[in-house]
């Protein structure tokens, strides 16, 4: 499950790449592996500060009149 993560996380990072360095060029795996951090990176704050940011713009729920 892993490793087909990684795969499509990387031809991800291989197409971004491919717009800034030609694939035939020395860096170009330099440059993937740097566009395939900052992916992970984007994804990992998305991850751990959507529900924070989610939980922030719920209404309150509405009071009951019967209560008080």
């Amino acid at each position: 499950m892993i490793g087909w993560l990684v795969r499509i996380l990387m031809l991800g990072a291989g197409i971004v790449a491919g717009w800034f360095v030609p694939r035939d060029q020395l860096g170009y795996t330099i440059v993937q592996f740097v566009v395939l951090l900052l992916l992970v990176l984007v994804i990992s704050v998305v991850l751990l500060y959507f529900p924070i940011h989610r939980g922030r713009t719920k209404r309150p729920p509405p009071k009951n009149l019967n209560d008080g």
